[in-house]
């Protein structure tokens, strides 16, 4: 089961305006990875068309000559390599380190692109200047990529676009300092729109984020709740394991006489053993892959993959056999110890072809449960599932 998603886990690096934690960077990554690849292929295709109709000033300034046309396959080829970016990541939808690394690919060809223009004909470098400042906010800006990335990017390019010109041109100091200004300019606010922009998604979707936890979690326990073992995770887990030919066990579990617990020590206390309880049932599943669940009250819900119904039942007895030999502290000095009841029950989908209503599985353990109950409490009734809810199935019982 994951961990429920707390504010500081949120925090975002000043430099690079991504998540710390890498693997919150991962889920937000993924989350905008289909509105990143749009925006990818629709920028780079529209980037490619305009340097190539470009091509046009070239042949007004040079001629139908030989340069003219190298520098056309200097254009060519940035075209090239944008529609294979766009096609690379067509064939790789899943991939949002191939997204970056066509994007930065891309950017790195069009600027070493543009150095064989500027050189055929340097006296056209204030409109060299020009180019190069749209270029560069289109880096930041229009191309998604990581900002550590365009910001190295640009900054590069800036760089040898500057050198260049200072060695080829014919500029005035003022006309150069004016360049250098306004290129540095151009990185300058490109950058903070660009880290901005950053920080304004990251931080919708922390706010999603947040919203969808509390939305899937019992605010006491931490604890999956209800509706997202309804609406979501019972059905993916069913599917996976019926996928793959796997077992999948439910145990239900009730914390035995726990209305005494409240009227005779008061709610708080009650809310107390609940929250032990449910921290007991945490330590000893599987984490990220077994997931508990607050199923209403003092009931709770494991959902336990790829176990059979012997590992499920060993599983119970031990959380059975903790929370007997386990006291909780509900005011200083004064404990109350409580039991609780295990309904268990697994189905082999190697073995189960037939279709049937999730809830039954769920169904068939809560009726074990309120067996245990019947049979004293604080014991463990077990029953395979063989893909028909109720007890009356043909199938082996244990307790």
């Amino acid at each position: 089961m994951s961990p429920p998603v707390h504010d500081a886990a949120f925090a975002i690096s000043r430099l690079s305006a991504e998540f710390t934690d890498r693997t919150i960077e991962a889920h937000f990554s993924h989350h905008l990875l289909p509105q990143t690849k749009i925006q990818l292929r629709t920028t780079l295709l529209f980037c490619a068309a305009v340097y190539l109709v470009f091509a046009i000033t070239d042949i007004l300034a040079l001629g139908l000559t030989p340069v003219a046309l190298a520098l056309f396959g200097c254009r060519i080829a940035v075209a090239v390599v944008a529609l294979a970016s766009c096609v690379t990541n067509h064939l790789h939808p899943h991939s949002v380190g191939r997204v970056y690394l066509t994007a930065s690919i891309t950017e790195i060809v069009g600027m070493l692109a543009f150095a064989p223009i500027v050189l055929a004909r340097p006296d056209e470098l204030p409109w060299h200047s020009m180019s190069m400042g749209l270029m560069v906010l289109v880096v930041y800006l229009y191309i998604p990529n990581r900002l550590v990335y365009a910001l190295a990017i640009g900054v590069i390019s800036t760089l040898v676009f500057i050198v260049m010109a200072l060695l080829v041109g014919e500029l005035s100091g003022k006309e150069q300092l004016t360049m250098v200004m306004l290129l540095s300019l151009a990185n300058c606010f490109g950058y903070i729109a660009a880290r901005r922009y950053s920080l304004i998604r990251r931080e919708e979707f922390r706010v999603q984020s947040v919203l969808k936890n509390l939305s899937e979690r019992d605010p006491l326990t931490g604890c999956h709740n209800r509706r997202y073992l309804q609406q979501e995770l019972l059905n993916m887990e069913l599917s996976r394991a019926r996928r793959f030919r796997l077992s999948l066990a439910v145990v239900a579990c009730d914390i035995d006489y726990f209305k005494s617990v409240n009227d005779t020590y008061g709610h708080a206390a009650g809310d107390r053993v609940l929250v032990e309880f449910a921290a007991l049932l945490r330590g000893m599943i599987r984490e990220n892959v077994d997931s508990l669940i607050r199923f209403g009250g003092e009931e709770f819900l494991l959902v336990l993959p790829e176990t059979d119904l012997a590992g499920a039942m060993h599983l119970a007895e031990r959380m059975r056999a903790a929370l007997s030999a386990a006291v909780t502290e509900i005011a200083p000095g004064k404990t109350v110890g409580v039991t609780a009841s295990f309904g268990v029950t697994s189905v082999n989908f190697a073995s189960v072809v037939a279709r049937f209503p999730q809830e039954a599985v769920i169904e068939l353990a809560d009726q074990l449960l309120y067996a245990a109950k019947h049979d004293g409490r604080n014991t463990v009734k077990a029953l395979e599932f063989y893909g028909r809810p109720g007890l009356h199935v043909a199938a082996r019982a244990a307790g």
